[in-house]
């Protein structure tokens, strides 16, 4: 047998039990197991965009709709709000390799997920592109959100969302959030 096949095998099966066993523990409850590894799979989970939380299932999915945003505060008290992409802002075929926004919007706001929100942050002061003498810069992640309505009862457009924050961040200077 060729010991380059062996070797592709070998490492085929060193990732798949890598993956399988990272989303294993992601997915777990809060458990002994889970609190010791987690930092350490996140490092592989949350880049890759794996990070899944079970508030998108039955038998308590969640019941709003919401938009995330971001409102930015510079130094000369200039705002900005900066909306994250959604599925709504795209034709069915755009929206196609963009099914994740929705995912990623709501998996934001879960407790245990410090880092990616603040790359979600430092992300949107990218995106604004702002200037060296803006800084410092504080950042707050918002959601807008509508209550769904009970079922058989139609949704309301007029009806006013309202603002939930839920994480802020506070950049001194520009080293803090460009590479």
């Amino acid at each position: 047998m060729d010991w380059r096949l062996t070797v592709r095998r070998l490492l085929i099966s060193v990732f798949l039990i890598v993956h399988l066993s990272a989303t294993v523990i992601w997915v777990l409850p809060p458990c002994p197991l889970r609190e010791r590894t987690f930092s350490l799979v996140s490092y592989y989970i949350l880049p890759l965009g794996f990070w899944q939380y079970w508030t998108m299932f039955a038998p308590d999915p969640v019941r709003n709709t919401f938009m995330l945003e971001a409102e930015v505060v510079d130094a000369k008290g200039l705002r900005a709000v900066f909306p994250f992409p959604k599925l709504a802002d795209y034709t069915a075929v755009q929206g196609i390799p963009r099914f994740r926004h929705s995912k990623y919007a709501a998996n934001l706001g879960v407790d245990d997920l410090e880092l990616p929100r603040k790359f979600a942050a430092r992300h949107v002061i990218r995106q604004l592109n702002l200037p060296a003498d803006a800084y410092p810069v504080e950042v707050q992640l918002v959601y807008q959100v509508r209550t769904t309505p009970p079922p058989g009862n139609p949704v309301d457009l007029m009806t006013p969302m309202h603002r939930s924050p839920f994480a802020t961040y506070h950049f001194a200077s520009e080293k803090e959030v460009r590479p």
